[in-house]
């Protein structure tokens, strides 16, 4: 179907599965979409009037003309007509958000077809079609705007966060949204120690879980025990999430607090459940439940495992164009599940998505470009927020005891990456435009150091097979690779899920590097799911993912200490963080030190001395090197139909930037002609 262009090697590893894909395609074409016809506003009703109790008669009056204040797209004024809905006008808050379009006002209608490699990965509407936070970063991530709140206010000592809501904001289902949306989540169920033993330590700043509270119905304060210098910054990330997801209208009903316990339990069992708790997660869950009301531009109604997947818009969402039109323009979203991320790349390049960026990888760019007339797309690069799209974990706590003691031993680490030859993997792999680098902050980042970054990013095998050698691991087998000091072969096993990055053709190329230095690197290339069990059962040697906000890394410092189980590296010590010691492992020495310090860190509102606190924390890494990174990440590759306007040719891209929803999706239109 692609004729000669298709024929890079690392690109048709997929094409063994286009024919099921293709197959998929075939059996779950776009959904009909029946648009009812546009009605006058002025029209002739027919009214009955009861005159007796015996006899009626009609009388013919006509209705006169309301004149609407904001647009709406002809789909829902039909449903207008029917009775079906409220006008626009009541359904709007008082005061909308208004949403800047990219290049001019939109058009009403269409679909937005996408792919997915599971159901899962086609049910992302609160994390990346969707960017519904109390605040939200600008779309560059550099500074900070209202969003669900229409302003702010801080205490001059930094405990207390005041925020003023959207009079007549709704919920998917008409009800309001207000501050008790917000007092829900946090007061009832994560303060419910059955339902969530450990209350989030990103909101415990000093050790003392927050109170939210409503100082009236659109005015909600968040109260900590410590300052908490980080709290903007988590709520307009995706930490932040969690304000939108609880609608307290409807999910009292399955919360002990409000409902009998015994009868939820009966629920429960009825519905496959053990407890209560368990039930209340998958009511609360817009997954499996399409009766949870939602904020979002759009709202699933066709659920996994059919296919394909859709969302249809929001009549109540709550933000407008300059014009006064209720976005969103487009009317469906549409997710056909295919079986990898490969088979997506060999898809998009056909042209049959109309956007996405998504499991879109960047050894496939030529691709994209020698096919893009014939698919009728352009092909834009965004820039990345991360700092890397392959940060190299090697398990800290291996269970593999005398495995783990060889990669505690930082000349351990210091070899590996001296025996990368990242030059070579960059032209191979990244075409060139990349720059060799450990996981460093960005060099856009306040937090930027060149020093850590340039760190033994030299290729010197010789001097990484000296380090090798002082730490005793001089014998070697037949073959050429060291033995540990039980006699067996220093090997290790590199886990990745194919799903973002080009980790296969990555270790493909440190299997042939580090055996000139005696480590025999082993590729092992599994499920997303079975990388997570793997990872948190602790069975992995060594794991693969991409950066997080390094443009700012006080937001999310994963790479830079155990700050959650995507840590890959210090992912038992995370457990204990996260679990205050009830689970994983104790971390000590320097490892425990980047722990302590960011929680100075968190309580710090002075900027220049969080700054001064996380250079800490960087000289720990840069001295302990516990994470090798190849180079810088290359341009986000993002594929786009012509037809489909309104996104932007430049953007930062990050999950704390819920990419792409910080293009504004809402206001994307497909271009009629």
């Amino acid at each position: 179907m692609f004729g000669k262009k298709l024929t890079r090697r690392d690109f048709l590893r997929g094409s063994a599965m286009v024919a099921v894909g293709a197959a998929a395609a075939s059996c779950a074409q776009p959904t009909p979409l029946i648009v009812e016809k546009e009605v006058p506003v002025e029209k002739v009703v027919k009214e009955t009037v009861v005159v007796s109790k015996e006899v009626a008669v009609e009388k013919v009056v006509t209705a006169t003309p309301v004149v609407m204040k904001y647009g709406e797209s002809p789909q829902l004024a039909g449903k207008v007509q029917q009775g079906q809905l409220p006008p626009v006008d009541e359904r709007l808050p008082e005061t909308p958000l208004v949403i800047e379009v990219w290049e001019e006002i939109g058009q009403y209608g269409g679909t937005w077809h996408r792919l997915s490699t599971s159901a899962g990965d086609a049910m992302l509407i609160t994390s990346r079609l969707s960017y519904e936070n109390l605040v939200r970063f600008t779309p560059d991530g550099g500074g900070m705007i209202p969003n669900i709140c229409t302003s702010w206010e801080i205490s001059p000592d930094g405990k207390q966060f005041t925020f003023k809501l959207r009079k007549g904001m709704k919920w998917s289902d008409g009800e309001p949204y207000t501050a008790t949306d917000l007092v829900y989540p946090c007061e009832v169920v994560w303060k419910d120690k059955e339902q969530t033993p450990n209350f989030s330590s990103t909101w415990s700043p000093g050790g003392t879980p927050m109170v939210v509270e409503a100082v009236d119905d659109y005015t909600a304060r968040l109260t900590f025990g410590a300052p908490y210098g980080l709290c903007m910054v988590k709520l307009a990330s995706a930490d932040g999430s969690w304000m939108a997801q609880a609608p307290e209208h409807y999910m009292k009903q399955f919360q002990v607090k409000y409902t009998d316990k015994a009868k939820l339990e009966a629920a429960a069992k009825a519905a496959g459940f053990e407890f209560w708790y368990q039930y209340y997660s998958d009511r609360n869950n817009y997954q499996v439940n399409l009766d949870k009301p939602v904020i979002y531009p759009w709202k699933p109604t066709v659920l996994p495992p059919k296919i394909p997947v859709v969302y249809e818009r929001n009549p109540y969402y709550w933000k407008v164009d300059p014009e006064g039109n209720q976005l969103p323009y487009i009317d469906r979203i549409e997710f056909v599940i295919v079986e990898s991320a490969a088979v997506i790349n060999l898809r998009a390049a056909s042209g049959e998505v109309d956007m996405q960026f998504r499991h879109i990888t960047f050894d496939n760019y030529p691709i994209f470009q020698d096919n893009k007339e014939k698919g009728d797309y352009r092909v834009l690069l965004w820039k990345q927020g991360l700092a890397s799209d392959a940060c190299l974990a090697l398990n800290q706590t291996n269970k593999d005891e005398v495995l783990r003691a060889i990669v505690q031993d930082k000349r351990f680490r210091y070899a590996l990456s001296l025996g990368m030859n990242r030059d070579e993997i960059i032209q191979a792999v990244y075409l060139g435009m990349a720059e060799p680098s450990q996981i460093s902050p960005l060099p856009t980042s306040a937090h930027y150091w060149e020093e850590y970054a340039k760190w033994k990013i030299e290729y010197d095998p010789d001097q990484a097979n000296a380090l090798l050698d002082e730490m005793g691991l001089k014998d070697k087998d037949a073959d050429g690779y060291r033995l540990r000091p039980d006699g067996k072969r220093l090997t290790i096993i590199f886990e990745y899920a194919p799903v973002f990055g080009a980790w296969s053709a990555i270790g493909e190329l440190l299997g042939a590097q580090w055996k000139k230095i005696g480590v025999d690197l082993q590729t092992k290339e599994e499920s997303r799911d079975l990388m997570y069990e793997r990872k948190l059962a602790n069975e992995h040697d060594m794991g693969v993912w991409t950066g997080s906000a390094e443009f700012n890394p006080l937001i999310d410092p994963r790479w830079f200490l155990p700050f959650s189980t995507e840590s890959h590296h210090f992912v038992q010590y995370a457990q204990w963080w996260g679990t205050q010691g009830k689970e994983g492992i104790e971390p000590t020495g320097d490892v425990l030190k980047t722990l302590e310090l960011y929680d100075e860190i968190k309580v710090t509102v002075d900027e220049e001395k969080q700054k001064a606190l996380f250079r800490q924390i960087l000289e720990l890494n840069k001295e302990n090197l516990w994470l090798l990174g190849v180079a810088t990440s290359p341009p986000q590759v993002v594929i786009v139909k012509n037809n489909f306007r309104n996104v932007p040719e430049e953007l930062v891209v990050d999950w704390h930037l819920l990419s792409p929803a910080n293009s504004r999706v809402e206001q994307y239109f497909i271009k009629q002609s």
